[in-house]
């Protein structure tokens, strides 16, 4: 073959690899640098001794990385090998009030006890207070700038068809305002000297851990709002009402335990929020949000007034356990002094008032019972929004903050 300029050209990245591959096995020389060292007394270790060296991982997160899924099984920290009914906050009992009187050994007296009925009578609202409550729902329910895609609307006897979604205020916000606009005017309603002792908490997480008929039964249930006070809730007089004259209701052929979900991942163990060492440490009335989107019936039907109020008395009993486990003991039974709670739950528009005392903690006890005080509910507004453009509250019912002011002042 003929040498040409073609034949002698070189490939310049061919030739890059072959310098590189040669340029790799050159045997470094030695500099003396270790033998200067090993005489001065300073050890050189081998580099792949260190490179190899198994150093602890440090947990880091980037911002806006995804955290990886957690895994539902054997590998969860919280697994247990024996399965608990948990009730939630997005659960009600299947039978309503009287699944929770069975389950929590409970009488219900259908009105307030009956001092603060009486403080109801006395109460009055002056004028200017109740005219600012009502701009005060106004500016909760209407003058919120917030605006998120509300909850889905059905029509009944229309179920498949899809309405057009709306944009306004959600209706946590709703609750939330609507609530703390209470306990502001209440403030101002109830003076200095109440007010330094109270105080508010929001997300107040209670864990109650029970044992019904040789069965696991765990409250994992929240409060959206707590008023905490200095002083407990003076306890009500057991000879007055006679609960053990009333028969609690019984299931049978169900279970107490009936539509509440099993689940292997559970917490079990007691937590109340707040440290026993806090001066305001005792629970005084929980303030609980309950939206058509807070809770669902395992059999996808609609949520029943019934089923509203037995949530109120499992969420007042689980403050009131978890309170009295914090002060006498995990394994407490009869109480030395009875716990009483205040509950109001509410969707913005309705309030429902209730008081919970609890005796024992012995759900299967025959010679105490707890006893549970309720209201019927009260309707703030008939409507209020915006009509022809112009913002509307019709029919204010101010009996609402009368209740209020009392139950915060109690």
């Amino acid at each position: 073959m003929r040498l040409t300029n073609t034949l002698l050209r070189q490939h310049i990245g061919f030739y890059f690899k072959k310098h590189w591959l040669q340029q790799g096995k050159r045997v470094p020389n030695s500099t003396g640098a270790e033998e200067e060292l090993v005489a001065r007394g300073i050890i050189a270790r081998d580099p792949s001794e260190v490179v190899k060296e198994n150093l602890p991982r440090e947990e880091f997160r980037i911002p806006g990385m995804v955290p990886p899924p957690v895994a539902y099984d054997e590998t969860h920290p919280l697994w247990q090998a024996e399965p608990a009914f948990v009730y939630g906050d997005t659960n009600v009992l299947l039978e309503g009030v009287r699944q929770a009187q069975s389950l929590l050994n409970t009488v219900v007296f259908d009105d307030l006890p009956l001092k603060m009925e009486e403080k109801l009578d006395q109460t009055k609202i002056a004028t200017p207070l109740d005219r600012s409550m009502q701009q005060a729902v106004l500016s909760a329910l209407v003058f919120d700038t917030e605006q998120v895609k509300t909850a889905i609307q059905k029509v009944p006897d229309r179920p498949a068809y899809k309405l057009p979604r709306t944009y306004g205020i959600s209706e946590g916000r709703r609750n939330q305002l609507i609530l703390s606009k209470f306990v502001t005017h209440c403030d101002r309603f109830a003076g200095r000297s109440v007010n330094a002792n109270r105080k508010v908490v929001f997300n107040a997480r209670f864990l109650v851990p029970l044992v019904k008929e040789g069965e696991r039964v765990l409250l994992n249930l929240k409060a959206e709002s707590m008023i905490i006070s200095h002083d407990p809730l003076k306890p009500l007089d057991t000879a007055v009402y006679r609960p053990m004259d009333q028969e609690v209701p019984s299931l049978f052929p169900l279970k107490e335990t009936v539509s509440i979900p099993v689940q292997n991942i559970y917490d079990w163990r007691n937590d109340y929020p707040i440290s026993r060492n806090y001066k305001h440490s005792h629970p005084h009335t929980i303030l609980i949000h309950c939206s058509p989107s807070d809770v669902k019936n395992a059999t996808e039907l609609p949520v029943s007034r019934d089923q509203i109020e037995g949530r109120t008395m499992v969420k007042a009993f689980a403050a009131a356990a978890a309170r009295a486990r914090q002060l006498y003991g995990e394994d407490v039974k009869a109480l030395p002094n009875p716990i009483t709670v205040q509950a109001v739950q509410t969707d913005s528009k309705t309030f429902h008032f209730s008081v919970y005392q609890l005796n024992t903690l012995d759900l299967s006890s025959s010679t105490d019972r707890n006893m549970w005080f309720r209201k019927a509910p009260l309707e703030l507004y008939s409507q209020c929004g915006y009509v022809v453009g112009k913002p509307t509250l019709d029919d204010y019912n101010k009996d609402v903050l009368r209740h209020f002011a009392v139950f915060y002042s109690n």
